[in-house]
């Protein structure tokens, strides 16, 4: 499976439904798609009846994190996905500004790295 993803920051619900059956669309599976909102509970019928994961951006655990370095809230919320920081600094303030942050992405790169570093092991033992 190749690396790809889609990434769109939505300022309706109509757009942000719009924007998923276009994501699905293109090959990505509920699993594979992450939601990130101020505000969850125009979304709720997402998480409970699909396997969209949907994340509540600025929760009191963000909240605590971004303390520490002195982060955006919104900013720390985003940290899982890997993003480079221009966009991390991006779809943050997109965010705070009232956006829904849609991500979707086929195999993971870090996952692919670590695929290609357990496949040369594999080899290097194989050749022991």
């Amino acid at each position: 499976m190749e690396y790809r993803r889609e990434i769109a920051l939505v300022y309706s619900i109509e757009e942000a439904m719009t924007k998923l059956n276009m994501i699905r669309g293109h090959g990505f599976s509920e699993h594979e798609i992450h939601v990130f909102s101020k505000d969850i509970h125009p979304l709720q019928s997402l998480k409970m009846y699909t396997d969209i994961q949907v994340h509540l951006a600025g929760n009191w655990f963000d909240q605590l994190i971004s303390f520490i370095p002195r982060q955006n809230v919104y900013e720390v919320s985003l940290r899982i996905l890997h993003l480079t920081p221009e966009e991390t600094a991006h779809y943050g303030h997109g965010i705070d500004l009232g956006a829904i942050f849609l991500f979707a992405e086929h195999e993971h790169p870090y996952e692919k790295e670590k695929k290609k570093q357990q496949a040369a092991f594999n080899l290097s033992k194989a050749v022991e």
